[in-house]
């Protein structure tokens, strides 16, 4: 956007400045809803931005008096202030905004539990709080070869109303067993980071159980652990320049954790140690280790928002491009 013509006095149109960019607002919806002052590593986490960044954004909303700095030195921290009477208002925009994905939310996952469905979940950008605007809210439910059809129209009679009623954009699918078994790299990173409704975590039913293997998937599993190296070597690469990469990283695993099996929940216990004590350069090295630790950790690494979809699929098609 061409920077505007004509200017408009802060006096009267004061939000211009408040919330003038993407880090200003998402830094002011975590300092206005939270109860206690903030720090900067806290503040990168929750807001996902570069900790490097957060203090002139801070010391920005702070001269525009919404905001108020607790503490010195490393110990500083941020609090809303109870000087303006903005913040009040801009407590109640935030709230609102949160309220509404909750209620979304809530009222989804009534409306598929009503039905006796073997498990549904919520998959893509919105499950990656990476959604646009455009972006729909994309449902998928299991069912049986036998009756995906049956399952579409019961289940499109529920979540019709939810779309109507938010303003929601929702696209429904109906899978069987056999497609999340036949899931291919790209689609893995999807599941594992689906918001479950009902039933199990698809990333459990999408994983064959080792005695179920036949010979011919030995070959599959060392193309998927070819196809996980070559993925960690470009998010290895990527945090050579953005090492914001590691708190997006600690965001997800906190999303995660609420829903995760047992299993997982130790997988992503040791991650959130890794990214917590380790250096960038350390996490790199970690990331490509050619160990036993290295290639189980790679089965459940948390930069899903590291790579696109098509970067991914470019990587987990590098195979067939050899002679």
């Amino acid at each position: 956007m061409r920077p505007t013509k004509h200017a408009q006095g802060t006096l009267s149109h004061p939000l211009n400045q408040i919330l003038g960019t993407e880090a200003s607002v998402r830094v002011l919806r975590e300092i206005l809803l939270s109860d206690i002052p903030i720090g900067i590593a806290e503040l990168a986490r929750r807001t996902m931005l570069q900790a490097s960044g957060l203090p002139a954004v801070c010391a920005r909303l702070e001269d525009l008096g919404v905001i108020e700095t607790v503490g010195r030195g490393r110990s500083r921290q941020f609090r809303r202030t109870q000087r303006s009477l903005l913040v009040d208002s801009l407590v109640n925009v935030f709230t609102a905004e949160r309220t509404r994905a909750q209620v979304v939310m809530s009222d989804i996952r009534q409306r598929v539990q009503s039905m006796a469905l073997r498990a549904a979940w919520i998959e893509g950008p919105v499950a990656r709080n990476q959604d646009r605007p455009e972006d729909p809210i994309v449902i998928v439910a299991l069912a049986n070869a036998d009756a995906v059809e049956s399952v579409r129209t019961m289940l499109w009679g529920q979540l019709l109303p939810i779309q109507e009623a938010h303003d929601v954009s929702i696209e429904l699918r109906v899978e069987t067993e056999a497609d999340l078994v036949a899931a291919d790299e790209s689609r893995i990173f999807d599941l594992e980071a689906a918001i479950p409704l009902t039933g199990a975590p698809p990333i459990e039913l999408a994983r064959p159980r080792a005695s179920e293997l036949a010979p011919s998937r030995a070959r599959r599993h060392k193309d998927v652990d070819a196809n996980l190296l070559r993925m960690a070597a470009a998010i290895s690469e990527r945090l050579r320049t953005d090492a914001s990469l590691i708190e997006q990283a600690l965001a997800y695993i906190d999303r995660r954790a609420r829903t995760a099996s047992p299993n997982e929940q130790l997988d992503l216990r040791e991650w959130k140690n890794v990214l917590s004590i380790m250096s960038v350069p350390r996490v790199r090295r970690l990331l490509t280790e050619d160990s036993a630790r290295g290639r189980r950790l790679r089965q459940s690494f948390p930069f899903h928002g590291a790579l696109t979809p098509d970067e991914r699929k470019r990587l987990s098609r590098a195979d067939e491009a050899k002679p």
